[in-house]
């Protein structure tokens, strides 16, 4: 009976001990490094150098320049022939006490804000959210191939909070891995020409010449604030949120409540024929823009976190500018014809470094969309300019 209780009493002591381990990490950090020049010698100017840097509970000084206390465990994250490993793909590492972590990141996040997952297998599997933060020195590289000196620097850092770690008062503003220009709004022109007029035979054995179609010009200008705000749900859940009344054309909707602000929604158009309207075009043309945009980053996909076999769930968000205007005109008559709009309305004081316009990502993934869209109300219009800018070209608190 004694050896039944102890045994009894093991059995739980064993329980007690797993369940400490489960949560003995629990103020844990995954930070994802980048460390310099690495040793590929047939590509001797590609960045391959990264590393995963895992500490039971991270430091970090009050000076941005200063390193924290050395990693827990470290394992180097070599390159695909070239590529950037945080990105929504994801890149897999096996820790030196074989823990196994994947993290599936948003690399175009601005700083500050959350850019993706980190998930493991360990004690059933674990989450943790990542967030953009470029620029901090963090630790020793593990690769001293080419430089022994070479050191890694902070990337994205993962962890349990719903926020991001402090930004030291002397830490630099990097809102993004793309460039700053001071260049001119970016602008780009879409031309689409009539189509091609076709014959048809008459009674009479003559071609008779087919009507052109209607060749009205729609111009389009989009602005796009640079500060970024968090939406705390999917894009589809921001889109339904854009209602509009089919006879009137106009949104009907109330404001949108975030976490710490409202989104004020506007919208209006006419009807271009019996089956198309010009709002609708234009809340597709946001819709598509936020969905393939790095305007608009999403949350990268976490294969199988929603299946069966796993405690965890994965969540959903998405940055993007805190405003975003879109109208179309009539060149020939200078007429609106359609206006969308979302606006942010803070709760508190807004904090933060000034946010400057990337011209950068003013590309194809943004103008692509916004023209498919347009092109719905062909053949009312079947030329169309694209043009986008930010506006402010700085903002600034």
């Amino acid at each position: 009976m004694a050896i039944f209780k102890f045994a009894a009493g093991l059995v739980g002591a064993i329980g007690l001990l797993k369940v400490a381990n489960a949560q003995q990490f629990r103020n844990e950090d995954l930070i994802l490094c980048d460390c310099g020049i690495g040793d590929n010698p047939d590509q001797p100017d590609w960045s391959t150098s990264r590393q995963m840097n895992w500490y039971q509970d991270i430091v970090w000084p009050s000076s941005a320049y200063k390193y924290p206390d050395a990693p827990d465990m470290a394992v180097e994250i070599p390159f695909k022939e070239g590529w950037y490993p945080w990105v929504p793909s994801g890149a897999t590492a096996t820790m030196p006490n074989g823990d196994v972590w994947t993290a599936y990141i948003e690399d175009g996040t601005p700083d500050g804000f959350k850019a993706g997952s980190a998930v493991t297998t360990k004690d059933s599997g674990q989450i943790l959210n990542c967030w953009a933060y470029r620029g901090r020195p963090v630790s020793a590289a593990i690769n001293k191939t080419v430089n022994h000196d070479a050191i890694c620097w902070s990337a994205f850092v993962c962890n349990r909070d719903n926020y991001p770690p402090p930004r030291p008062e002397d830490m630099g503003s990097q809102t993004s891995t793309l460039s700053t220009s001071p260049a001119a709004p970016s602008t780009t022109f879409f031309s689409q020409p009539p189509t091609t007029v076709t014959s048809t035979p008459s009674k009479g054995g003559q071609p008779v010449p087919t009507s052109r179609p209607h060749t009205g010009q729609l111009a389009v200008y989009a602005t796009v604030s640079p500060r970024f705000i968090n939406w705390q749900s999917t894009w589809e859940a921001f889109i339904n949120n854009f209602v509009w009344d089919q006879t009137t054309g106009n949104c009907v909707g109330g404001p949108i409540k975030g976490q710490g602000y409202t989104i004020n929604v506007e919208c209006a158009g006419v009807k271009v024929d019996e089956d198309t309207h010009m709002t609708l075009l234009l809340i597709k043309a946001l819709r598509d823009v936020g969905l393939k945009s790095l305007w608009f980053n999403q949350n990268p996909v976490i294969p199988g976190i929603n299946g069966t076999g796993t405690n965890v769930t994965a969540p959903s968000w998405v940055v993007m500018p805190e405003a975003f205007t879109v109208r179309a005109t009539d060149a020939s008559t200078r007429n609106v014809v359609g206006y969308l709009s979302y606006s942010t309305k803070y709760d508190g004081f807004l904090s933060g470094p000034c946010s400057a316009c990337e011209t950068a990502r003013f590309n194809s993934d943004f103008f692509d969309p916004i023209i498919a869209a347009v092109q719905g109300s062909y053949p009312a219009y079947n030329n169309f300019t694209i043009e986008a800018q930010c506006s402010p070209w700085m903002a600034c608190n």
